[in-house]
C-alpha cells in the first residue's frame, strides 16, 4: 500500500511539472460523474433527488419487511417460532441474549431511515437554496412538499422503534440528539411543513405522492403519540396532552374539510392489488412485483406473515398471528347473525365452514398433510385475495399506511379523551362499524370515558389487525409503560413476561452508530 501511494505521488509530482501555470486541470470536475455544482440545476435533477428518497421507502427495513415484523411482533398480536432466532427476539424483547450486530431488524431500518433523511435533506436545502428560481412555485412546493413529509415519515418511523436519533434536518451538518418526544415533534413539524405546500390531491398517473390530506393525518397521529408521552406515569403532564388531543382534533376536522376521502364500499379492497390509491387511502406506500432496474421493489410482508407450507406455495410464517384475536373478532356477530366479516378476511383458521381456495386447497385439504399446529395464521395482505397465487418473495400489493376508517377511530378516540362530544365519538365508531354490517352501536352505553375507551379498544383490533397500527396503540395507551397493563398483556401474549417497563418500549440502537453521533447512547437494557 505504502509503495502504491508513493507511485501515485510521483506521477502526480511529474504531472505538475509539466503543466502551466494557466492550466487549472485540477479544478476540473470529472465529467462522468455529477456533484453538487453540477447538480441541482434543472427540474429533472430535482425530481431525480426526489426519487431517491422514495426509493427507500420500498427496502427491506422500511415498508417492505421490517416495519411490519416491529410493528406486530412487538405487540400482543404477533409472535414467532420462526427457525430463525432473529424473529424470536423481535417478539419475546429478548435481543440482549442475541447476536445483534449483524441483526437486520436492528440495523436496516435505521440505516434506511437515515438514508431517506439523508437523501431528502439535499433535496430541502437546495430547493430553499435556489430551487424556486429554477422552478414554477407550484412545481417547486410539491418537491419540497414531498421531501418534508418523507423526511417526517423517517422521523416517525424512528421515533416508534429507537426512540433516540440526531436531529437531522441538514444535509451538511447533525443536530442534537432527541429523544422520542422530541422524535415525534420534529417529524410533527416536518408534515406540518410540508401541509402547508402539499397539493390535496396528484394526477392519477402520480397516485401514492403524499398530499395535504396525508400530511394533516399524519400530523394527528404524532399529536395523539405525543399526547400519549404526557399521559406516562413519570410524566403526567396532563394540560399539555390536552393541548395534544385538540391539536389532533383540528388535524383531523380539517382533513374532513377537504371532504375528498370516503370509506370504500367493499372493505377488502384496502388490502388487495385491486382498487389501489382508492378513496380511503391517505398514505398509501406503492409497491410493484418483480424487478426494476434490477432491483426488488415489492412488498416483502405476505412472505414472511402468512399459510406456512412446506412445499413452498404459502408464506415462511415467521411472523404468527396471536390465537386471542380469533376470540376477540368472535365478541360480536353481524346484524344478520353472521361472523364479522374483516375476520373471514384477516385470519386463516380451522373453520369447517370455510371452502375458501389456499393457493390451489381448502385450508383442511391442506391440513391433511401439512397437519397445522397453530390456531391461525395471517391473511391480510396475501395473495390470497388477489390472485390466489403461491407467495413470491415480494409482492405488488401496496401497504396502505393510513386510510380513512383509523382516522374515524382516531377522532372517536380523541373525542373520548377530550370528554366534550361522546356522542360523535360513537357516531364515527359506527361509520365503521355499518360498512362491515355490524349494528350500531347505542350512544347511551358509551357516555363515559372507561366505556369508551374499552369499546375502541375493541374496534380498533378487529378494523386494523396486523395494519401495524397496534404497537402504537398500546404505547399511547400507557399499557406497556405500568407493570400492571404489561401483566395484563401477557395473560394473552407470553411474551410480554420478559418485557421490562421502562425500559423495551424502545428497540436497541445499532452500536456502530452510537460512536458515531456524539451525545447518542444506548437505550436501557441492552
Amino acid at each position: 500500500m505504502k509503495k502504491t501511494i508513493i507511485s501515485v505521488l510521483a506521477a502526480l509530482m511529474m504531472m505538475l511539472s509539466a503543466t502551466s501555470c494557466s492550466d487549472n486541470w485540477l479544478s476540473l470536475s470529472d465529467p462522468n460523474q455529477e456533484s453538487s455544482d453540477t447538480f441541482w440545476k434543472t427540474e429533472d435533477q430535482f425530481q431525480q433527488g426526489l426519487y431517491a428518497g422514495y426509493a427507500t421507502l420500498r427496502r427491506p427495513g422500511v415498508f417492505s419487511r421490517w416495519f411490519h415484523m416491529l410493528m406486530i411482533l412487538r405487540s400482543d398480536e404477533g409472535w414467532s417460532n420462526s427457525p430463525n432466532a432473529e424473529f424470536q427476539a423481535v417478539a419475546n424483547f429478548r435481543m440482549t441474549g442475541f447476536g445483534y450486530e449483524g441483526n437486520e431488524s436492528v440495523n436496516l431500518p435505521w440505516k434506511e431511515c437515515s438514508q431517506m433523511i439523508y437523501y431528502v435533506n439535499q433535496v430541502v436545502d437546495n430547493v430553499n437554496d435556489h430551487g424556486y428560481d429554477v422552478m414554477d412555485k407550484e412545481t417547486a412546493d410539491g418537491i419540497l412538499g414531498q421531501a418534508y413529509f418523507l423526511r417526517g415519515l423517517a422521523f416517525w418511523y424512528i421515533a416508534g422503534t429507537y426512540g433516540n436519533y440526531p436531529r437531522q434536518i441538514s444535509s451538511v451538518a447533525d443536530g442534537e440528539i432527541l429523544n422520542q418526544e422530541g422524535l415525534y415533534r420534529q417529524a410533527l413539524a416536518d408534515f406540518d411543513a410540508a401541509s402547508k405546500v402539499l397539493p390535496k390531491s396528484w394526477p392519477a398517473s402520480e397516485a401514492g405522492r403524499p398530499t395535504l390530506g396525508g400530511a394533516l393525518g399524519m400530523m394527528a397521529r404524532c399529536n395523539m403519540q405525543l399526547a400519549g408521552i404526557c399521559k406516562r406515569p413519570w410524566e403526567n403532564r396532563l394540560a399539555e396532552a390536552t393541548e395534544f388531543w385538540t391539536a389532533a382534533k383540528k388535524n383531523i376536522e380539517d382533513v374532513f374539510a377537504l371532504n375528498i376521502y370516503s370509506l370504500v364500499p367493499e372493505w377488502l379492497d384496502n388490502f388487495t392489488e385491486s382498487n389501489e390509491n382508492n378513496s380511503e387511502s391517505l398514505v398509501e406506500i406503492n409497491f410493484k412485483n418483480g424487478l426494476v432496474d434490477g432491483k426488488e421493489v415489492g412488498n416483502q410482508r405476505a412472505k414472511f406473515l402468512g399459510l406456512y407450507i412446506s412445499s413452498g406455495e404459502g408464506a415462511w410464517d415467521d411472523g404468527s398471528a396471536r390465537d386471542w384475536l380469533l376470540d376477540e373478532f368472535d365478541k360480536e356477530r353481524d346484524k344478520d347473525g353472521n361472523m364479522d366479516l374483516r375476520k373471514r378476511y384477516t385470519l386463516i383458521w380451522n373453520d369447517p365452514t370455510d371452502n375458501t381456495n389456499y393457493y390451489g386447497k381448502t385450508y383442511a385439504e391442506w391440513n391433511d398433510s401439512e397437519h397445522f399446529l397453530k390456531k391461525c395464521y395471517w391473511r391480510k395482505y396475501t395473495s390470497i385475495d388477489t390472485d390466489n397465487l403461491p407467495e413470491d418473495y415480494a409482492s405488488g400489493t401496496n401497504f396502505r399506511l393510513l386510510r380513512l376508517a383509523d382516522v374515524y377511530l382516531m377522532y372517536a378516540e380523541v373525542l373520548n379523551e377530550l370528554g366534550t362530544d361522546r356522542a360523535t365519538a360513537v357516531e364515527y365508531i359506527n361509520k365503521v362499524r355499518r360498512r362491515v354490517n355490524m349494528s350500531d352501536l347505542n350512544v347511551s352505553m358509551f357516555n363515559d370515558y372507561e366505556t369508551l375507551k374499552e369499546q375502541l379498544r375493541h374496534e380498533r383490533l378487529v378494523e386494523l389487525c396486523g395494519e401495524c397500527t397496534r404497537w402504537n396503540d398500546l404505547d399511547r395507551w400507557g399499557d406497556i409503560h405500568t407493570q400492571e397493563g404489561v401483566n395484563k398483556l401477557a395473560e394473552r401474549d407470553a411474551d410480554f413476561k420478559s418485557f421490562k417497563v421502562g425500559q423495551t418500549y424502545l428497540y436497541l440502537i445499532p452500536e456502530h452508530e452510537i460512536a458515531l453521533f456524539p451525545g447518542l447512547k444506548q437505550n436501557p437494557g441492552y
